[in-house]
């Protein structure tokens, strides 16, 4: 009975969320389980701050001065300026731990090519205010919006509705980093690494994914019989991607770059895709090299992987 009402529960989940991504966005979709946070935090938060002398923020600021709402704080922290109504604490503690943490994960991981200019960060505590600023400043219409934040390319901006069980600045953030770096991304790898950085720890230097409620959209899959393999995956473009089955891509994406990550593989697929890019825009065949297996081969080792997730049913 528990685990129907999880998965009815899921769905209209799903529902509420919708479709209709545009390839100018970057969404962080679906349920993820985050530690609350403590926003009792006293600290000053121009401690935090860390400047690049190269780097305007004024102007990346200022952009946005006309239609920013009040009473916000402002942290120039590395690549980002980040614009919060959120309390100051809370701020502290995201500057501190998702954003740092993400940066360096992505550094020290990934990316070659570093950021060139500024990209500011919205941050909103409630949902109206969050509506409200995306619609009027970027001209959205309300049913693309997703409920908790995106990453817009031409703009080159966040906005996040700040959810403490949810992992969407690491998620957009992920987005944001890697845009100079692979910039002609496939959306399905794109959304599968900033996914696995929604729900992760922090160690040695990287983002280390753990186990996310996303496993459900592919739980639903198998009792419903209509699992497809990675070659679907691999080979969708924008639409098929955002579309009616958004959130089990999202999912079976991620759960497939956490397999890799935990072989030691994610770190070196990533690097061989990008720089062989030309071969294979799917990415299937610099799979292939990376694991040393056909891609059947690892379709199966991925539904043993997602079936292996026994403890946390219940």
């Amino acid at each position: 009975m528990r685990k129907i009402l999880i998965i009815t529960i899921f769905i209209i989940l799903s529902i509420l969320l919708g479709c209709g991504a545009k390839s100018d966005y970057r969404y962080q979709k679906e349920d993820t389980l985050q530690q609350k946070s403590n926003t009792g935090i006293k600290k000053d938060l121009s401690e935090i701050e860390e400047v690049y002398d190269n780097f305007d923020y004024s102007s990346a600021i200022n952009r946005y001065k006309s239609s920013m709402p009040q009473n916000v704080s402002i942290t120039k922290f590395r690549y980002f300026a980040v614009i919060s109504n959120l309390p100051p604490g809370l701020t502290y503690m995201l500057v501190d731990n998702d954003i740092r943490f993400t940066i360096d994960a992505m550094l020290n991981t990934y990316i070659n090519v570093k950021p060139d200019k500024v990209t500011p960060i919205f941050l909103f505590e409630d949902y109206d205010s969050y509506k409200n600023f995306s619609i009027n400043t970027f001209n959205m219409d309300e049913k693309d919006l997703s409920p908790y934040g995106f990453y817009k390319i031409s703009k080159n901006v966040i906005v996040i509705r700040y959810v403490s069980w949810k992992g969407s600045l690491s998620h957009e953030i992920t987005h944001a980093l890697i845009q100079n770096d692979f910039p002609d991304i496939p959306s399905w790898f794109n959304e599968g690494l900033a996914a696995l950085h929604e729900k992760s720890t922090y160690k040695n230097g990287t983002l280390v994914g753990d186990f996310s409620w996303r496993i459900l959209s592919i739980r639903r899959a198998f009792n419903e019989n209509t699992y497809t393999g990675l070659e679907e995956l691999m080979t969708t473009n924008d639409d098929e991607l955002y579309g009616k089955k958004t959130s089990f891509y999202y999912a079976q994406s991620r759960y497939l770059l956490m397999m890799l990550q935990q072989k030691g593989l994610l770190k070196d697929y990533y690097i061989y895709f990008r720089d062989n890019f030309e071969t294979d825009k799917t990415g299937i065949k610099q799979l292939e090299k990376i694991t040393g297996k056909k891609l059947p081969e690892t379709d199966k080792e991925l539904v043993d992987y997602l079936n292996s997730f026994t403890e946390q049913r219940n």
